[in-house]
């Protein structure tokens, strides 16, 4: 019997996910207002998808193949090129007043999966972990690589296993924790399996070139 339960959703879409455009470090502000912050942004977001950010993911797979892009967003870890000063959201991230107490060497340019799992295991480990043994309903709404972040950590997936996971849009993940927070069952989805497997294959389909 399960001692603990935890679900995992990826948010709903975006207007950038509806232009099919590559997020970036943005959605922590309407939190931001909600007065909703608990804890560094640093340590709770999203990657940071550097020089790539806001390209349209079927241009850029034109432009540097498929399978590069896939490398970029889904490897493990293999970084996206850097976002340089020139880059049109470069201020919008570097002088974001979140970020004024990091050094600039402090503040990453691009991440890699491996480099997002570090950034926020202190969260997981510190916030999130003693809420699970509290017995408590936790629900961790999160974008993009995040989500898949925690799939490989608490299931120790491979690199290769990680880069072919696509978490479907919208669709909650339930996992049954034992005491030691190891999964007793593989990932599981709460949904019908076809509306499942479509937006599976969605998700698979942005980082693919227009014919």
């Amino acid at each position: 019997m399960a001692a603990y339960k935890l679900v995992l959703i990826q948010h709903g879409k975006s207007m950038w996910n509806l232009e099919n455009r590559i997020s970036m470090w943005q959605a922590g502000a309407v939190r931001s207002q909600l007065s909703l912050t608990s804890m560094p942004f640093i340590r709770r977001g999203c990657q940071h998808y550097g020089g790539l950010t806001s390209l349209n993911k079927a241009e850029t797979a034109a432009k540097h193949g498929e399978a590069q892009l896939k490398i970029w967003r889904h490897s493990y870890d293999v970084p996206p090129p850097l976002m340089e000063p020139n880059h049109p959201f470069y201020n919008n991230i570097s002088k974001d007043h979140r970020f004024a107490h990091l050094t600039e060497d402090q503040l990453p340019s691009c991440e890699s999966l491996k480099d997002t799992i570090a950034r926020a295991l202190p969260f997981w480990n510190e916030e999130t972990v003693p809420q699970i043994k509290e017995g408590k309903q936790v629900l961790i709404a999160a974008h993009g690589n995040s989500p898949r972040g925690i799939v490989k950590h608490l299931e120790g997936l491979s690199e290769e296993v990680i880069m072919e996971l696509n978490l479907p849009t919208g669709i909650p993940v339930v996992y049954e924790l034992e005491k030691n927070l190891k999964p007793i069952k593989p990932i599981q989805f709460l949904g019908e399996e076809e509306t499942m497997h479509k937006a599976m294959e969605a998700v698979a389909a942005q980082g693919k070139a227009k014919k």
